[in-house]
């Protein structure tokens, strides 16, 4: 797949808001059924344990794709993120390999620029 197939705004969507595939098919997950999850169905969908999938609760809620209670959690985005959801979804059916290499590529820089900040540079 050419890089013209993913948009520069997809890319920046990935890069900036999709911590991991996982999140990514969490988001997907909700987004397939309206209605509330509970973190036990998300870990046994999403092939994770459920101490992950509360903490992927968290993180879906936390970023604006989720709305969250005592009862499990929802698809809800926030309207700016709906639009980018929807036109990635679309993408990903169709260059699933593709897409999930450019998210976790996006998550080798993070936990690269991550680590660096700890790198003691000497004052030249």
């Amino acid at each position: 797949m050419s890089r013209a197939v993913i948009s520069p705004a997809i890319r920046r969507f990935i890069s900036a808001k999709l911590v991991s595939v996982p999140f990514w098919e969490g988001i997907l997950l909700l987004r397939s059924r309206p209605g509330m999850w509970t973190a036990d169905e998300l870990a046994a969908r999403l092939y994770i344990n459920g101490p992950t999938a509360r903490q992927l609760v968290g993180e879906l809620q936390r970023s604006g794709f989720a709305a969250a209670d005592q009862d499990g959690i929802r698809y809800a985005p926030h309207p700016d993120l709906a639009e980018m959801v929807e036109q990635l979804a679309g993408l990903y059916s169709r260059h699933v390999v593709e897409v999930t290499k450019l998210i976790h590529a996006s998550a080798d820089r993070r936990a690269e620029n991550f680590a660096n900040a700890f790198v003691l540079r000497r004052d030249e």
